[in-house]
């Protein structure tokens, strides 16, 4: 029995670690997910202030060394990309959207590079993770 359970150890150990390491980065991503909600509920409301969008989604995402971007852009009802002080064809204004992106590097437990199962396959830990969302400007 003893034996048994000092060949399954490092095994199960692996398993641990890298459940973890999954667990953070999901953790992590749900924050940068909320920060850039945030960020973008702020832009519908003052979509050409870029600087405090930015500054909201990185303090509402509660993590460090968070990086936002964010881009305001305008379509047509068939979804063609205009000119957001243009009219579209056949009259109308278009739609507003805004769209704020969080990035952030991610620095994972099991950071030997790859990780190789033979035919199996191999596995690479992530080194970064983004979030991104977008909404409509009524």
């Amino acid at each position: 029995m003893l034996i048994e359970f000092a060949l399954a150890l490092p095994v199960l150990a692996l398993m641990l670690v890298g459940l973890l390491d999954l667990s953070r980065f999901a953790l992590q991503k749900t924050a940068m997910l909320e920060g850039a909600r945030q960020g973008a509920q702020y832009g519908v409301v003052a979509y050409s202030d870029s600087n405090h969008i930015n500054i909201t989604a990185q303090n509402a995402s509660g993590l460090t060394g968070v990086t936002a971007t964010n881009n305001v852009f305008c379509e047509c009802v068939a979804g063609t990309s205009i000119s957001c002080t243009s009219t579209c064809t056949g009259g109308g204004s278009p739609k507003r959207y805004i769209t704020v992106t969080l990035s952030k590097p991610f620095a994972s437990v099991l950071t030997s590079g790859s990780l190789n199962f033979g035919v199996f396959g191999n596995f690479s830990p992530p080194t970064s993770m983004s979030a991104s969302v977008t909404l409509i400007v009524p």
